[in-house]
């Protein structure tokens, strides 16, 4: 009796890709609901005043005058605050807690006739178009404060399909796509990605550059690698362009380190140093030419309570300081453990370099990005969300600790060299 033919390769594939993608759409949809139940909690998202700049900016994008965008980016905003005022109140014991109007008033009150906000704050969120103007897109079927929210949500929807496909291009089975799926909205790049900021689209701008580069280092693609890569560098200057430059930065000694190493040396490292190269001159003279803020700018943002006080004399020597101070504190402080990250980035890095070296140095280059976003705007209030894409590398390297099945071909052909002696005995 002959035994069944073998399953054609190609009919295979795909529905190990059905399985995949099926696997990976309902766990973004758990996520989505999870979200969508959340909606209305009633918090406030760290970084509330940068909330309340993109909402205005949201304003003007779907037509508002000045005026106009400030007052109800404000309605949008103090309605915010004293439903998050009512749910603290009813969470600390007072569970009838009834709102209270004079939450709202006094703050419809401070933002539209007492607000201080110097221009040169506001120019820093000018050279943030991007996440504002796709929200005033979504804003006739939402409005502009949902819009906001569900820009977000869709870009960190994008960002578990994105880790699914890193992981397969580091040649990692279909259980170790969905953990990594898993991992990205259940650590702070889900929770945080869905806040009304732009950390959580420039995460996902960043997984997609991630991508492009690794197509091109590890010789799948060159064109749609380049292309990948170039899209999502022009995109992520217009949500963060210091993000991005950082990147770029990044990318690029990731591609000098590639080249320096036998078996990455081809037409795909090359085609992404000079990318990388050409997306940091790019970015960097692009927003000169706009004339958006400059790292000088940033830096007296943070040292002049956003440029209330007097600009001081060496933001240099003042960011060094207070770098000294921040992780002299934060690396102990319960809050902000160090140790977690670290060990999980060390684990994760291991366990990509056993498996890609090439994918380990890129999926490490862009997770430095957050450590440098930190050292260059080294608040603590700020830590969490800046910090944000060094969880990228336990995302993608984690799942690759587990037990890998090696598939029945592979099996096969194993025991076929290793003749009779592989064989199992069979006692009769």
């Amino acid at each position: 009796m002959r035994g069944a033919p073998p399953a054609h390769p190609r009919g295979s594939a795909r529905a190990v890709t059905r399985r995949l993608a099926a696997g990976g759409l309902l766990i973004a949809v758990v996520f989505a609901v999870f979200q969508v139940l959340g909606y209305h909690s009633n918090t406030l998202p760290p970084a509330d005043n940068d909330v309340y700049r993109y909402t205005v900016q949201a304003h003007s994008a779907t037509g508002a005058g000045p005026d106009e965008a400030v007052r109800r980016a404000a309605a949008d905003w103090c309605r915010s605050r004293s439903g998050n005022d009512t749910a603290s109140r009813r969470v600390e014991g007072a569970v009838d807690a009834k709102p209270d109007p004079k939450v709202y008033s006094g703050c419809m009150d401070w933002l539209t006739r007492h607000d201080g906000t110097t221009e040169r704050y506001k120019e820093i969120f000018y050279a943030r178009p991007g996440y504002p103007f796709l929200a005033s897109l979504v804003a006739p079927l939402t409005g502009v404060w949902a819009a906001l929210w569900v820009v977000s949500l869709a870009f960190t929807l994008a960002g578990g399909a994105l880790v699914i496909v890193l992981i397969r291009l580091a040649g990692g089975g279909v259980g170790a796509a969905w953990i990594g799926e898993i991992l990205f909205f259940a650590l702070p790049t889900g929770g945080l990605g869905v806040q009304r900021l732009t950390d959580g689209p420039a995460v996902t701008i960043t997984l997609a550059a991630l991508t492009g580069a690794v197509l091109l280092a590890c010789r799948r693609s060159l064109l749609p690698g380049l292309v990948t890569l170039c899209a999502a560098l022009a995109l992520g200057c217009f949500v963060r362009y210091s993000s991005f430059t950082f990147l770029c930065a990044v990318l690029l000694a990731a591609s000098l380190v590639c080249l320096g190493r036998r078996g990455s040396r081809h037409a795909g490292t090359v085609a992404l140093a000079v990318a990388s190269l050409a997306g940091l001159v790019g970015i960097t003279v692009g927003a000169r030419l706009m004339g958006w803020p400059e790292a000088a700018s940033t830096m007296q943002d943070t040292f002049t309570d956003h440029f209330k006080q007097p600009d001081v004399a060496d933001p240099v020597h003042q960011l060094v300081r207070l770098n000294a101070a921040l992780w002299s504190y934060l690396p102990w402080h319960s809050q902000t453990a160090a140790f977690l990250p670290v060990a999980l980035c060390g684990l994760s890095l291991a366990a990509l370099w056993r498996v890609d070296a090439t994918v380990a140095v890129l999926a490490t280059a862009a997770a430095l990005t957050g450590l440098l976003s930190v050292i260059a705007h080294p608040v603590y209030g700020q830590y969490a969300r800046l910090v944000l894409p060094i969880w990228l590398l336990p995302v993608l390297g984690l799942p690759f600790l587990t037990p890998r099945k090696r598939p029945a071909q592979e099996r096969t052909s194993h025991d076929d060299r290793a003749g009779p002696a592989a064989q199992p005995v069979v006692r009769t």
